[in-house]
């Protein structure tokens, strides 16, 4: 029996991602607005990045609500709750900097804490089997069981476990990861803790679709994988001019992105053929032989 998300779930994620679907795209295209959405000041091409990690959750929110099968939902759930997870972190070891906009403040904590706890009830329902059944004729009813080359898998549980790693590094080191970024006008110490949210959750992302089973797990978050190899690049070349890697390390960010692009669309051109697929394949290869 498949599952899928109960509707009070769908709501909230699609009422919460049409606001960051505002937030992240006035930020790609408008960085100076930063001052009056956000809790403190950004420069150009830092607040461009947070606009694009913020529109990966676009594919994620959309697509999971949209389809509506737990078993197609449960990476993007989980890489969507530590991104807010890790942003919340990151707000709590720097609440000093909050003393502007209560209402930004508010939306910060309490709508972060919301939507922790959206993204946290499927998650620990679906493990327990206790999520309504999802609708047999439905898209993507039919299992397409995801058998790739084992040096793949290697390669992506490889990246996974680098992306984490790497966020970790601006997690903990703080100010002290300015040779990993790439901003000429450096990265403070809330500003990288910040970004440590999304690399690790596309970290444990990659390292969930390292261990899928079925094509139909991994389709959503290769789409997000594409999405930040699309825009995160396009936020660098907006702010090109203040594009200047602190050391040959920071490098490894950008260069990611693009292997993100590259991953996702692997991802996707690996669909293998469903059941019905197949008998279909089969009649198609007796009417040729008859022929």
């Amino acid at each position: 029996m498949e599952l899928r998300l109960p509707n009070w779930v769908r709501v909230i994620i699609l009422v919460s991602a049409l606001m960051q679907l505002g937030f992240g795209a006035t930020l790609l295209v408008d960085p100076s607005r930063i001052a009056s959405l956000w809790p403190w000041p950004l420069p150009p091409l830092t607040a461009r990045l947070l606009g694009a990690s913020t529109l990966v959750s676009m594919p994620l929110a959309f697509l999971s609500i949209g389809i509506n099968r737990y078993a197609m939902a449960m990476i993007p759930l989980v890489m969507m709750f530590t991104y807010r997870a890790l942003q919340l972190l990151a707000g709590l070891v720097h609440f000093d900097r909050f003393t502007g906009d209560a209402m930004i403040t508010l939306n910060y904590f309490g709508g972060g804490l919301l939507m922790l706890a959206t993204f946290a009830y499927p998650l620990i329902a679906g493990n327990q089997g206790r999520l309504p059944q999802a609708k047999p004729g439905a898209p993507f009813a039919a299992p397409r069981p995801w058998r790739p080359n084992p040096l793949f898998r290697n390669a992506i549980a490889f990246l996974g476990g680098a992306f984490i790693t790497l966020g970790l590094a601006f997690l903990i080191l703080g100010a002290g990861a300015k040779p990993l970024w790439f901003d000429a006008q450096g990265i403070k110490p809330l500003t990288a803790r910040l970004f440590a949210s999304p690399l690790i959750g596309l970290g444990l992302g990659l390292s969930l679709v390292s261990l899928a089973k079925d094509w139909r797990e991994i389709v959503i978050p290769a789409i997000a994988m594409i999405t930040i190899g699309v825009l995160a690049p396009l936020a660098m070349l907006l702010s090109s001019a203040s594009f200047a890697p602190q050391s040959p390390l920071a490098w490894v960010v950008p260069a990611s992105t693009l292997v993100l692009l590259l991953i996702g669309a692997a991802l996707l051109l690996s669909r293998p053929a469903s059941s019905h697929d197949g008998k279909t394949e089969a009649a198609a290869a007796r009417l040729r032989k008859a022929a």
